[in-house]
């Protein structure tokens, strides 16, 4: 199971500037090697073969190399094959790291078609002593962009 949301969501941007903290962020996510291999653990799994689905519940956890992705539930959708991710739904407590920079939010769908995730629900990114809060956090994995947006609040470090 490939998941190329591990692979860039967790690659934050370092803080360079106040004006663009405040209109968007840069991810640095191309350093991750996305050919490592992935483990996913959890409390449950529950697999649905009907709607080619794969829930992980409880403490819910997937890493690749120094990437980490964590919530409470993560539902994985396979297209009609079974063998191609199409989306990777999770909810409750979503936290995403390299290690350096992490991310947090109630919610994250990531949409592989698009190469798109959506974080929402309380978002705030860390990288050391700089943070950026909202409501939603888009992330263009293909361009290597974020918008967040909704009650945006900056912190900047001038280190």
């Amino acid at each position: 199971m490939k998941h190329i949301l591990i692979a860039s969501i967790t690659s934050l941007v370092l803080f360079s500037s106040p004006i663009m903290a405040q209109t968007g962020v840069s991810l640095s996510g191309p350093t991750h090697d996305t050919q490592q291999p992935v483990q996913v653990t959890a409390d449950n799994l529950t697999v649905q073969q009907a709607s080619n689905s794969a829930i992980f519940e409880g403490n819910a956890k997937v890493a690749q190399g120094v990437v980490r992705f964590g919530a409470d539930k993560i539902t994985v959708h396979y297209d009609a094959t079974g063998k191609t991710v199409s989306d990777i739904v999770a909810n409750g407590g979503v936290v995403f790291t390299n290690g350096a920079e992490s991310a947090e939010a109630q919610n994250a769908n990531f949409n592989v078609n698009s190469n798109m995730v959506i974080l929402t629900g309380n978002v705030l990114l860390l990288q050391g002593s700089n943070a950026i809060s909202g409501d939603t956090l888009r992330l263009n994995l293909t361009t290597n962009q974020a918008t967040v947006s909704g009650n945006v609040k900056t912190v900047i470090s001038p280190n």
